[in-house]
């Protein structure tokens, strides 16, 4: 069992944190654990783009960016012309870099999450353990575990290089075996035997045995508290804390710094362990495919499109505009960049929701679509609520839903866990609400009248927290005011103002500005507003009326206006005027490639300081520091931020952050609150856009803060068919209240938590058992998504944590699928590029697995055609065929459990005539292939074999 801390605001000094390894955050110009998982995944991508076409058939030129300016906006700039923002993807890094750097203080007990104290065999059996959970999690869709788990292994996996003597043996190369199941890792040091001498007057460059170094005996540093817990004559870690390192031998020989015992090869070992990384993405991407492991970093499309919709009786004519609207959205954005990854549908009624349907495929969800009906419905409310948890959990993170209803929620109980979900998942959901919602108060009945006015209280909260809204509108204008669904799918979405009020204004003009990096800036005005002016940066205004005008396009739908800019608009500051006696609210969104992420943080002191990402509300009253990731400013010359800002839900500023001079990476800023507000905010981020106009960004997510903080105890894996438990710590900072504890799943594995309520004094700790069974028969990589809260009706407070926990069953099969080439058939000129699409080249090979079996069969690279048959013996036969334009594939088998193997092979043409058919199975024999007599071009041929558990489902 291990501990998440959720408490906010605080700096906690662990005296007792005992690991050491790459800092997770920078320290005197060191590379950190951030640093080296950035790389990797730039790197990965990199390659990506040089080997799979974009939506215009086009790849990135090898060498295109220079390796120090290889950025995320400059890839995506290259590969996608300008048209699709970095933003989604950069939130996929930085989540698995957090992971990834929160190793350092959740696991600071575990000498094999660190690879110290020899635990080399124990360290690589935890990192194929959760590159199994990652195969698996992306293979089910379930992507934010994927990255999770990404990046606590990656924290393992490099620590290898900084905490043993590989680097030191003289390996400038990764220990690519640790990736691979049924390979060795190499000669280890015996438990007792010597492998360090004490530090000399050189200081500790010299102090690994000449021994050990002449065998290559692999061999680890030891790291303890206890001057007795190290054999004699072994290596430490080394550092300040480390006090083995008094005890023969003597010094340390960790890399974890420039300054640490052996620092000298600090670069050099970041260097591999960045390597390293890119080798396990690779990895990661032979299993689950390219397609997949595109929207595992989402890259390829990252919106989503997921519909909720009620399919009670009186729902027919709204079903049958959304089936219509859908359709349109699939056919505008099918080959294009802005075309959905997934769609998820989930229809609900009453007593029925679900199931939640998830597919990649296009003409799927328009099947599903197409097949809703309309029937049943008994009471007024629906279970609407339950419906929108299923979407929650089925989305990727900063998803938009889209809720369609003409009835109040039944489930108004799940209200807190659809608000944490939110929260959890930053997605903005949207509902559009017709019959009773649109329809004349007065020719309602009392009862009916008032669970209407408490549904839409309700859907307008929910909303508003995700920087989204609720519309009442009639059924006429449903499916052209669903058109608002065809820009929130188009790529590099922004909002620059989302504020709602009840207070009335007349005189003061809500302020806005425009930047020269927008596009398509929308208003959104909800409310019985009227006199409504609009006035550019030049002072020419228009009042705003349906229809169009000098500076706008306008439409309305009941109470809704949707204004549209003209293009091209004046940047600079714009202003909007309205009268309103009631509540209100303006929303103004646009496109554009800058954007910003950002996470709440926690420093810890100690050995190893660092950041760690905080879930939950924080604390009011207390300080806090944000992480800020700001997107596409190196885009657009002598661009810069200037104000991070806390705002309320009316506009107004409530906190002033200051921004750090130290900086996590060139676009990760750290910002200080000094006292977290009681009332809910979004944070709004200001900067300059390189012309002289200021840039306005807000984040979607209304953030809330509670007095109650969570310890919770998790496990990573849990097996089907078993009972498991999590421990919940809950502390009171203020006043004694009672709390009453609830956990929910999305998959009803959850029984019951004990105690569900507990009563505490202020800063007083009480704990809970949340017990859960998971049914037999459930598909090894299924992730369940479990809400932990804590509610407090005497003082109106609520708290909340969210675990994301993958089933995984115990897999034999260690063995990777084998691939062997056995002919290469040419027709080529003799000349590289002479005609070369003319001619075509063919290779067979076999593919055989002795264990689970090959489930999947695959090419990548070049253009060419693959066809497969079935042979004798668990064994397949592959020909390929290409254009000779196309010289070079790999042929990629996965197994039933997702083991890989791999063929890759490379023809390069000779500048003369050779005979047309080349035996490889003669070639394979030993004689060296550029000098066997039947050798046409010299063929390079390389075999590989990863593997990795998975679900038997196909991965491409």
């Amino acid at each position: 069992m291990k501990m998440k801390i959720l408490s906010f605001g605080i700096v906690i000094l662990l005296l007792t944190n005992h690991i050491l390894s790459f800092q997770p955050n920078r320290s005197k110009g060191s590379i950190t654990h951030r640093d080296i998982t950035r790389n990797g995944a730039l790197q990965i991508t990199y390659r990506i783009f040089q080997q799979l076409p974009n939506f215009e058939g086009k790849v990135l030129a090898p060498n295109s960016i220079p390796e120090s300016k290889l950025t995320a906006e400059r890839l995506f700039q290259l590969y996608y012309g300008g048209t699709v923002s970095a933003s989604k993807f950069s939130k996929a890094i930085d989540d698995i870099a957090s992971a990834n750097a929160i190793v350092d203080y959740i696991y600071f007990f575990s000498s094999l999450r660190h690879f110290d104290s020899e635990t080399l065999l124990e360290g690589k059996r935890k990192i194929l353990e959760l590159l199994t959970s990652v195969v698996q999690n992306i293979q089910e869709g379930n992507f934010q575990s994927a990255r999770k788990n990404t990046g606590r292994l990656l924290h393992t996996l490099q620590d290898f290089y900084s905490h043993s003597n590989w680097i030191e043996l003289g390996f400038m190369e990764p220990n690519s075996n640790i990736i691979v199941p049924d390979r060795d890792i190499g000669t280890r040091a015996a438990k007792n035997e010597r492998t360090c001498s004490d530090c000399g007057t050189d200081g500790c460059r010299n102090n690994i045995l000449n021994n050990i170094k002449s065998r290559n005996v692999l061999t680890t540093g030891y790291f303890s508290l206890s001057f007795f817990s190290k054999p004699s004559g072994k290596c430490s870690h080394g550092g300040s804390f480390d006090l083995s390192r008094f005890r023969d031998a003597k010094g340390g020989i960790n890399k974890d710094k420039f300054d640490s015992e052996h620092g000298y090869l600090h670069q050099k070992a970041a260097n591999v362990a960045t390597e390293a990384t890119k080798q396990l993405f690779q990895r990661i991407r032979d299993a689950v495919g390219d397609k997949l492991f595109l929207r595992f970093l989402n890259i390829d499309s990252p919106s989503a499109l997921t519909f909720v919709i009620d399919t009670t009786g009186s729902m027919r004519n709204d079903i049958n505009a959304v089936k219509q609207r859908t359709f349109s959205i699939i056919e505008n954005t099918l080959g294009t960049p802005q075309q959905p990854s997934f769609y998820v549908l989930v229809p609900f009624n009453d007593p029925d929701f679900g199931p939640a349907i998830k597919t990649t495929n296009p003409d799927i969800f328009k099947q599903s679509i197409a097949a809703l009906t309309a029937v049943g419905g008994g009471d007024f409310p629906e279970m609407c609520l339950h419906g929108l948890q299923l979407a929650l959990t089925n989305s990727a993170p900063n998803s938009q839903i889209y809720v369609f209803t003409d009835a109040p929620a039944k489930d108004i109980e799940l209200c807190n866990t659809i608000l944490a979900l939110i929260q959890q998942t930053r997605s903005q959901v949207y509902f559009f609400l017709t019959n009773v919602f649109a329809r004349r108060r007065r020719s309602l009945s009392r009862r009916v009248r008032r669970e209407a006015e408490t549904g839409l209280a309700l859907y307008r909260s929910l909303a508003t927290a995700s920087g989204a809204d609720a519309v009442v509108i009639t059924r006429s204008q449903l499916f052209e005011l669903t058109s608002i669904i065809d820009e929130s799918t188009s790529g590099a979405r922004v909002i620059l103002l989302l504020m709602t009020s009840s207070l009335p204004r007349v005189e003061n003009p809500i302020s806005f500005s425009i930047d020269t990096a927008l596009q398509n800036v929308t208003i959104y005005i909800r409310g019985n507003t009227r006199d409504l002016k609009l006035t550019n940066p030049n002072g020419q205004n228009q009042m705003i009326t349906e229809g169009s005008g000098n500076l706008t396009t306008t439409k309305i739908f009941g109470n809704l206006k949707v204004i549209r800019l003209q293009s091209p608009f004046e940047t600079g500051v714009w202003k909007l005027q309205l009268r309103s006696n009631t509540e209100y609210s303006v929303r103004i969104t646009g496109q554009s490639l800058i954007d910003f992420n950002y996470d709440i943080v926690m420093a810890f002191e100690g050995p190893h300081p660092g950041l760690t990402v905080q879930t939950g509300r924080p604390n009011p009253d207390r300080n806090a520091t944000l992480m800020v990731s700001v997107i596409g400013l190196p885009l657009f010359p002598n661009s810069s931020i200037s104000e991070l800002l806390l705002v309320d839900v009316n506009g107004g500023t409530l906190q002033n952050g200051t921004i750090l001079n130290e900086t996590l990476s060139a676009d990760t800023y750290l910002v200080e609150i000094e006292s977290i507000p009681r009332v809910s905010f979004f944070i709004l981020l200001r900067g300059q856009d390189g012309m002289g106009n200021m840039f306005q960004r807000l984040s979607t997510t209304l953030i809330s803060s509670s007095r109650a903080t969570f310890t919770v105890e998790d496990d990573e894996i849990v097996r089907s068919g078993q009972e498991f438990n999590v421990t919940v710590t809950l502390k009171l900072e203020g006043p004694p209240a009672t709390y009453t504890l609830t956990v929910r799943d999305d998959l009803n594995f959850a029984q019951r938590i004990v105690p569900s309520s507990v009563t505490l004094r202020g800063n007083e700790s009480v704990s809970a058992v949340a017990y859960f069974i998971v049914p037999n028969g459930t598909a090894t990589g299924t992730t369940t998504t479990i809400t932990i809260e804590a509610t407090s009706t005497e003082t109106n407070d609520f708290n909340y944590d969210v675990l994301y926990l993958t089933v995984r069953d115990q897999v034999e099969d260690l063995s990777s699928p084998n691939c062997t080439t056995t002919q290469l058939e040419y027709s080529c000129p003799p000349v590289p590029g002479a005609n070369c699409s003319q001619e075509t080249w063919r290779l067979e090979a076999v593919l055989s697995d002795s264990g689970s079996g090959i489930t999947n069969i695959y090419s990548r690279l070049g253009n060419g055609t693959l066809e497969t048959r079935e042979l004798e013996m668990n064994r397949t036969a592959a020909n390929y065929s290409a254009s000779c334009c196309f010289p070079e594939v790999e042929l990629v088998a996965v197994d039933r459990v997702g083991n890989v193997g791999k063929c890759v092979v490379r023809v390069e043409l000779p500048t003369t005539p050779q005979p047309t058919t080349v035996p490889l199975t003669t070639l394979n024999s030993g004689a060296p292939l550029r000098s066997h007599p039947s050798y046409y071009g010299k063929l390079l041929h390389a075999w590989s074999s990863l593997s990795s558990s998975a679900s038997s489902r196909k991965t491409q």
